[in-house]
């Protein structure tokens, strides 16, 4: 090697990059560490390895977090609602069945505690919000009739219904606001016997429609029937007068011409005369007309 040329320099690993590289891994690491916690929600910090969350972030803004450390499951702590899809059956005070439907709405309130119990989101709350829903209307409906259910529960009613269903959710971090009753129906067996008398019902009227139909074309054929013979009748009469008239004028033409009017009126009056049968002689030979 000469002393003119110099030695080849590796800038693969030069401080450029290396600052470059850092600054980018610097950058990673704050978006990672950013929290963003809107309104309406509620973060549960969860520490890598412990048993419970470590802090609740409560209030909308802006927060940091250890970057692969910890976590933070956003709870979305609005007015939620779930009800019941299918109606079921339950017992009324009365003894009679009911085919029930109900809704909650409901907010989480204890947001470390619904954190344990879902799991982080794990295991939903919708269905054991339902299910405690259910529990609670098996009692609510065997504390009211038949008439309260279909007219509507009473408002102290409802709140001890509430008071029942908060009881519940209690272990799961949940506070109901409001419940109500979606859909009253009676049970199969007896929206079965009412369909039938409808259908019954239907099925009379049809029939009294197919008669009276019936009737009226019964009336209807009577009554041209009527209106024929009355044409007829009134033709026939008529033609009576019109045969008068003429016979008059005929009788009245003739006395003009030849007198006896009255003679020829009788005349024509009178029936023809019955023609007699002539008798032959036996032996002889019937006349010849020449």
């Amino acid at each position: 090697m000469t002393t003119a040329e110099s030695p080849k320099v590796d800038r693969r690993f030069s401080l450029g990059r290396l600052g470059a590289a850092a600054l980018i891994l610097a950058l990673l690491l704050a978006i990672f560490s950013v929290v963003i916690v809107e309104t309406g929600q509620v973060g549960v910090v969860i520490r890598t390895g412990a048993d419970a969350p470590s802090r609740v972030l409560d209030e909308p803004g802006f927060y940091v977090r250890l970057p692969f450390a910890e976590r933070v499951w956003l709870i979305d702590t609005r007015l939620q609602t779930d009800e019941q899809s299918a109606p079921q059956a339950y017992t009324t005070q009365d003894g009679q069945t009911l085919q029930l439907a109900a809704w909650v709405a409901w907010r989480v309130s204890d947001p470390i505690l619904f954190n344990t119990s879902t799991a982080s989101g794990k295991n939903p709350a919708g269905e054991r919000v339902l299910s405690a829903l259910g529990k609670s209307l098996t009692t609510f409906a065997q504390g009211q009739s038949v008439a309260s259910l279909q007219q509507g529960p009473a408002v102290d009613d409802l709140a001890q219904w509430l008071s029942q269903v908060n009881v519940d959710l209690a272990s799961l971090g949940i506070a109901a606001e409001q419940v109500g009753l979606r859909q009253v129906s009676l049970p199969d067996a007896a929206n079965e016997v009412i369909y039938k008398k409808m259908a019954s019902g239907r099925l009379q009227a049809e029939q009294r429609l197919v008669q009276g139909l019936s009737s009226d074309e019964q009336q209807l054929v009577a009554l041209q029937n009527k209106q024929r013979d009355q044409v007829l009748g009134d033709a026939y009469s008529q033609g009576q007068q019109q045969r008068q008239m003429a016979e008059s004028k005929l009788i009245a033409a003739y006395a003009r011409q030849y007198g006896q009017a009255a003679a020829i009126q009788d005349r024509l009056k009178e029936p023809p005369p019955a023609t007699a049968p002539v008798s032959t002689p036996a032996g002889a030979e019937p006349a010849r007309s020449e």
